[in-house]
């Protein structure tokens, strides 16, 4: 078990091993000279015991070092909180590290890595990190391809460190790699040595293969060494920091971004492209632009028509442009809308907002002509909230009781106006209707506020 004892296990039978209620007995089965059977079971405890003395006793033991499974407990006592079991254990470390095979150099960072953030933690992963940037490749190799992500994330970190790392190894692996860490590090690396050394075709071939930080990257690297015409070939980027990095580099370059999205949608239609293309109009065009967008608001693509929303509201186009597609088919787009027309409560008449919430909407389409109407005015929220809970709504009736009671505890200070006579007794009908669902002490409390007490 402690051959295969992930670093969570280690701590979690450290602490244990230190409980009062815990008590290693050494007679079960004794040897002839009076030792236990299993001597690395005895060293285990020793080294976890609640005995300060009894655990720097165990980590001076030569054998404790020696011994690669239980070097993940060295690890431990390094940051010991008792300093004379911290400083032996600290020296035990550094010479049970320089002999440590790939399977102890591997459980001895991830523990080390689980460590790092403790008080007394710090020394332990710098002498575990010094011990893999002296390890052979092939070490390294196995610790990068290690599953746990601390021990890989420090495996690359030593790689990258040691010197020996050479370039086309790293590019392959910030293409490749699917951990963000560790591919942020392989790429700052590359960029590193791009700048030192000028290679243009580095940072090409990783800014057209790689993702989107990679390219990013990439591309501000391109630009500082006078490369920004590069960023025109990217304007059109599925990331939104991607397209902000290339509209950037193209200004830098003497183009207007915002004009070469005009030109390229009043010509391209490709579906992956078009998306992006109305995104970007929106992130760096003017209020001048705002018809530009407008047609892919019927666009049949969902998302297309979604990415036309928020270019046609960033534009500062009207929302009476998009407050009907609050009805759209696409959730991803009601989504939009709602986003765009917060803030906006009369955009969309009450009577519409009414007739969108019927039971026969889709919905997406009842939810978001619910949370329209929540936002008009104070009793229009509370008009809908004790509507739906009358009807007893299967799909909004607790997300309404949940904002209705939100609503009387902690809102309901700030309505210093009553509603019209006419309202409250509606109000109070559908209060009525609605106390089985509500419960006896919400209604109560609804009719005080109301005055109906």
């Amino acid at each position: 078990m402690l051959e295969v004892a992930s670093a969570a296990t280690w701590i979690g039978l450290d602490r244990a091993l230190r409980s009062p209620e815990v008590v290693y007995r050494e007679s079960p089965a004794m040897a002839k000279d009076g030792l236990p059977r299993d001597e690395r079971l005895s060293r285990l405890a020793a080294a976890c015991s609640p005995d300060g003395r009894r655990r720097e006793s165990a980590v001076a033991d030569p054998a404790t070092g020696a011994d690669e499974v239980l070097l993940p407990a060295v690890v431990l006592r390094a940051a010991d909180w008792v300093p004379q079991v911290r400083e032996t254990a600290r020296r035990s470390l550094s010479a049970a590290l320089q002999s440590a095979d790939t399977a102890a150099l591997v459980a001895a960072a991830g523990v080390a890595m689980a460590i790092a953030s403790w008080e007394r933690g710090g020394h332990a992963l710098e002498a575990v990190a010094r011990a893999l940037c002296a390890a052979p490749d092939e070490v390294l190799a196995a610790a990068r391809g290690q599953q746990d992500a601390g021990v890989r994330r420090l495996a690359y970190r030593s790689w990258l460190a040691s010197g020996r790392s050479r370039h086309e190894e790293v590019m392959r692996a910030a293409l490749s790699e699917h951990d963000a860490a560790c591919q942020r590090q392989c790429v700052e690396w590359l960029v590193s040595d791009a700048l030192r050394y000028r290679r243009v075709d580095a940072l090409e071939r990783l800014l057209g293969e790689g993702g989107a930080r990679a390219g990013i990257a990439a591309l501000t690297a391109l630009v500082e060494l006078g490369r920004p015409e590069a960023g025109v070939a990217h304007l059109a980027g599925r990331s939104a920091m991607m397209r902000a990095t290339a509209q950037w580099a193209a200004r830098r370059a003497g183009h207007d971004p915002a004009a070469i999205y005009r030109d390229a949608l009043a010509s391209d239609r490709a579906p992956g492209r078009v998306r992006a293309l109305v995104a970007g109009l929106g992130e760096c065009g003017t209020r001048q632009d705002v018809d530009v967008p407008l047609p892919f608001l019927e666009d049949p693509s969902p998302r297309v028509r979604a990415e036309a929303v928020r270019a046609v509201r960033r534009l500062g186009g009207p929302a009476a442009a998009i407050a009907g597609m609050l009805a759209d088919p696409a959730p991803v787009v009601v989504r939009a809308v709602k986003r765009a027309l917060r803030g906006e409560p009369d955009a969309v008449s009450a009577s519409r907002l009414w007739s969108l919430l019927a039971a026969d909407s889709p919905p997406h389409v009842r939810l978001g002509a619910y949370e329209q109407l929540r936002g008009m005015d104070t009793w229009t929220r509370v008009h809908t909230d004790l509507h739906l809970l009358a009807a007893r709504d299967a799909e909004l009736g607790a997300r309404a009781r949940d904002d209705l009671i939100e609503w009387s505890r902690r809102s309901a200070v700030t309505a210093f106006r009553m509603p019209p006579e006419e309202t409250a007794l509606h109000l109070g009908q559908l209060i009525d209707t609605a106390e089985p669902v509500l419960g006896a002490h919400e209604a109560g409390r609804l009719r005080w506020i109301l005055g109906m007490n």
